[in-house]
């Protein structure tokens, strides 16, 4: 579910999108924005893309993705 073989850098922000799907379910997608140190850019680094069934599972995979990003 989340990725947590990448060694992130700073987290600017997290950008997190639910959607109710149509077989009932809700669509998790979440990704974390960081600077990049070597050029003066942005990047988007994709945490978690998953369908889970309930709200209540929507939030621990969001808390899971928070949580497993934070650096060192």
């Amino acid at each position: 579910m989340v990725d947590s073989t990448g060694i992130r850098t700073a987290i600017l922000f997290y950008t997190i999108e639910l959607a109710q799907l149509a077989d009932g379910t809700i669509s998790v997608s979440m990704t974390a924005t960081t600077v990049d140190e070597e050029e003066p850019q942005l990047l988007n680094q994709e945490i978690v893309s998953t369908s889970v069934p309930t709200l209540d599972d929507a939030l621990a995979v969001i808390k899971q993705g928070v949580m497993g990003s934070s650096p060192g």
